[in-house]
C-alpha cells in the first residue's frame, strides 16, 4: 500500500479514538450525581418494630412473643442479674430475647428474623444461641 493511504488509514483511526475518549469523558461529566445513603435507618426501624410488639397491648405482645411486656421485662432482668446474658454494643438484651422468643414461640426462619430486624442470618444466629445457652442454665 501507499504510505499516503496508510498515514490516512492511521490518521483517521486516531481522529476516531480520540472522539470517542471525548464522547465518554464529556458523558461522565454530565451524569448527575446521586449520593448513595441507606434507604432506611435500620437501628431505627428496628427500635420502633420492638417497640410495637411490647406497646401495642398486652394481647398483641403474646401473640409475638407468646408473653406479657411485664414478664418479658422480669425475664431481662433475672437473665442479667445472673449473668447469663450481656449486653452488647450492637444488639440489647431485650432484642436478644424477642428474638429467641420470636423463633421458639411462632417457629420462624432466621432467615425471616434477620430480614425483620435488619441484621445479618449470622447474626440472628449467634444470638439465639446465646439465649438457649442462658435459657439452659436458668
Amino acid at each position: 500500500m501507499d504510505s499516503k493511504i496508510i498515514h490516512a488509514v492511521c490518521i483517521g483511526v486516531a481522529i476516531t479514538v480520540i472522539a470517542t475518549g471525548v464522547t465518554i469523558i464529556e458523558q461522565k461529566r454530565n451524569r448527575i450525581y446521586i449520593p448513595r445513603e441507606p434507604r432506611i435507618n435500620a437501628i431505627t426501624q428496628r427500635e420502633f418494630y420492638i417497640d410495637s410488639i411490647l406497646n401495642r397491648g398486652d394481647r398483641h405482645c403474646v401473640e409475638q412473643i407468646c408473653m406479657k411486656p411485664v414478664v418479658l421485662y422480669n425475664l431481662c432482668d433475672v437473665l442479667t442479674s445472673r449473668d447469663l446474658l450481656l449486653l452488647t454494643r450492637n444488639v440489647s438484651i431485650r432484642e436478644q430475647v424477642i428474638v429467641f422468643l420470636q423463633i421458639i414461640g411462632q417457629n420462624q426462619r432466621f432467615r425471616f428474623i434477620s430480614g425483620i430486624y435488619y441484621r445479618s442470618v449470622e447474626t440472628i444466629h449467634r444470638y439465639f444461641r446465646i439465649v438457649l445457652k442462658a435459657a439452659l442454665q436458668f
